[in-house]
């Protein structure tokens, strides 16, 4: 049987090969219990997002329930040793103020005593935590909490080297999709904007006709259809166009509370009587700098979306909120900024879609839907716009679990007061050493 410093040597040799974390802490917590010579543990890594420590993997009798369950990071033994950084060895757990069941209940073990080490590299902060159970009372001692401490140590740094490498993956496919998009909204823009002058022309020249003709003549009707077609084709390029963000806008401060309520009775209608539409409307809600028939444009093609893929009924929430974004929070956004933003939520409870599809999603022209169902370019509308809007738009769908689109736009500055305006005043002239002119 190997050593305890062999078989801490051959995990550090091995771990950085991983690149699966699951696979990681599998092979961490059944080196430590080798190495010490216990037969029950876990390892919990922190997610900052929920403020939980999620058990990753459980040695014990019901391993099997692991999955899924999470404890506040701040309770209990676990939560302690991961907000101070030391690790400690429990003489008897049941006794212990801080005891949380957790462990006991997943592992399926009455733990006597117990090893809690924090997850950290040399001078980092804590990741995570490793528990190692003793049945026994009197087994753990010192030597095996170093021991411990050094394995830890090893592995919060392959943790964060595979964390960082898939960061560092996720932020090239992000950019290689932007630059994707971007592109094909260039080639879009600049087709359906030469294409746009030639129907202008052609457009023109068929009303030229139209007004020769006697209204009673068969070629007037082909010159009316004529003239039908190319108002079709027109359309077809503006929606290219909004797409490629090369429409004109006219922005203004909006309620998206307003524009929701305005069109919640033709939304109403659209989505037909199978589908229950719940509103959910921030009554505190910032005001956005944007065009508001692009913006009714946008919930409207969210709709319509969410319909089609309903066509048993189902229900479909619109939601707004306001949100702060951190850097934290924007690192999956290149394109957002931190700083207050109005959330724009439509959820359906749809077939849902697989991560295939939702890949392309937002391109010009895809679609599922039969041949001749659809143009493919109700949501790449959807993506132009709140683009052009300084905006992001995400979804998030799993197959049989419905969708949800969320937009973020960002708040518009409040205009100043006129009060607000002579303070300000007040304030340069104060600075500049003036005596601030004041109007009788």
């Amino acid at each position: 049987m190997p050593s305890s410093l062999e078989s801490i040597r051959h995990l550090s040799e091995t771990l950085f090969q991983y690149s699966n974390v699951d696979d990681m802490v599998s092979q961490v917590l059944r080196t430590a219990l080798e190495v010490i010579g216990q037969d029950a543990g876990s390892i919990l890594l922190a997610d900052e997002k929920t403020k939980q420590l999620v058990f990753r993997y459980v040695v014990g009798e019901n391993a099997d329930c692991l999955h899924g369950t999470s404890i506040p990071w701040d309770k209990g033994i676990a939560g302690a040793v991961f907000f101070s950084g030391q690790a400690e060895v429990i003489p008897a757990v049941q006794q212990d103020i801080r005891h949380f069941s957790a462990t006991d209940r997943i592992t399926g073990y009455q733990s006597r005593d117990m090893i809690v080490v924090p997850l950290k590299r040399y001078g980092g902060a804590p990741i995570g935590v490793i528990e190692v159970l003793n049945k026994v009372t009197g087994q753990i001692n010192r030597d095996d909490l170093d021991l411990l401490v050094v394995i830890a140590s090893i592995a919060a740094a392959a943790i964060e080297h595979t964390n960082n490498a898939e960061v560092l993956r996720q932020k090239d496919l992000q950019l290689q999709q932007s630059q994707k998009m971007e592109a094909m909204g260039r080639l879009a823009g600049g087709v359906a904007h030469d294409f746009n002058n030639l129907l202008t022309v052609m457009q023109g020249f068929t009303e030229l006709i139209v007004s020769t003709l006697d209204p009673a003549a068969a070629s007037k009707r082909y010159a009316d259809e004529l003239m039908k077609v190319a108002k079709q084709a027109s359309g077809l390029t503006n929606q290219l166009l909004a797409f490629s963000r090369k429409q004109v806008l006219e922005p203004r401060d909006v309620n998206l509370n307003d524009l929701v309520s305005n069109i919640e009775t033709i939304l109403r209608r659209l989505i037909g009587n199978d589908v229950v539409l719940f509103t959910n409307l921030d009554p505190h809600l910032g005001r956005i700098k944007a065009d508001p028939g692009q913006i009714e444009q946008v919930i409207m093609n969210l709709c319509v979306n969410a319909r089609d893929a309903m066509p048993r009924g189902g229900s479909l929430t619109i939601e707004t909120a306001m949100i702060e974004l951190d850097d934290s929070r924007c690192r999956d956004a290149p394109d957002l900024r931190p700083g207050q933003y109005v959330l724009l939520s439509v959820a359906d409870t749809g077939s849902g879609m697989d991560q295939a599809t939702q890949a392309k999603l937002f391109e010009p022209f895809f679609t599922t839907k039969a041949p001749g169902k659809g143009t493919g370019l109700g949501l790449s509308i959807v993506y132009g716009i709140v683009k052009q809007s300084h905006g992001h738009v995400t979804v998030t769908s799993e197959v049989g679990q419905g969708t949800t689109f969320t937009i973020y736009l960002p708040q518009a500055e409040a205009p100043l007061s006129d009060g607000r305006i002579a303070d300000l005043a007040t304030a340069v002239d104060q600075k500049s050493g003036q005596e601030p002119v004041r109007s009788e």
